[in-house]
């Protein structure tokens, strides 16, 4: 996905273009298809619908605030903005909160069962390393990650659909191969809850303190820069 400021630099380039025929009426179809599909869904599968709901909104909020991982985290080298980079730290923030609160009251009354607590709580090692490392390859070569990828589509983007045939494809390999990892790595390692050796509270105000030092940290070098 591109940066701000390179959006910026297209969308100067394209009003000094031809003049575009106007949206709105393809606007409004969706909009119309969007509520007939909501009110279809809501009459056979409450679930569905509310679903379909926050899909849209996500993806509005995903096309406005233009997040993408790959672009957090290749923005600051690139152009020494970390506007995003913060934007990822905040919701990580947020998400550590609403994370502790859940699987608190999980752990208060349920003895600890990684398959059980809310939340993927998963074993930790090689794998992670691996697969991390493959991703985040894949996701430069590509232009953005999975939602970056997905609301450049929703923006007409035809090369994002390239991508798209390709996260199928790598989905498809993955869920076919991944016996082979779990049987010769996954399964051996250990799965690593801190809530199993540190105190709840301190767990979760040492992580919120180390990300508002990261994010203190993106401000300091977006000024340096």
């Amino acid at each position: 996905m591109l940066s701000n400021e390179m959006a910026d630099l297209i969308k100067q380039r394209e009003r000094k273009g031809k003049k575009k025929k106007s949206q709105i009426p393809y606007s409004v179809g969706l909009i119309l298809i969007a509520l007939i599909l909501f009110v279809i869904l809501l009459q056979k599968q409450y679930t569905y619908a509310v679903c379909w709901i926050l899909g849209i909104g996500i993806g509005i909020v995903l096309r406005y605030s233009r997040f993408c991982f790959s672009a957090a985290f290749r923005d600051p080298f690139l152009v020494g903005n970390t506007k995003l980079l913060r934007g990822m730290l905040l919701a990580m923030m947020i998400s550590t909160i609403g994370f502790a609160v859940i699987q608190y009251g999980y752990i208060q009354h349920n003895p600890i069962d990684y398959d059980l607590i809310p939340g993927a709580v998963t074993s930790i090692g090689a794998h992670v390393m691996i697969g991390a490392f493959i991703f985040g390859v894949g996701m430069i070569i590509a232009g953005g990650c999975g939602s970056g990828v997905l609301m450049r589509i929703g923006e007409g983007h035809a090369l994002q659909w390239v991508v798209l045939v390709g996260f199928l494809i790598g989905t498809v390999l993955g869920a076919k191969d991944y016996s082979f990892w779990y049987n010769h790595i996954i399964e051996k390692s250990k799965t690593v809850y801190f809530f199993e050796y540190f105190d709840f509270k301190i767990v979760v105000l040492v992580q919120i303190a180390v990300l508002i030092g990261l994010y203190r940290l993106a401000s300091w070098y977006e000024d340096r820069r």
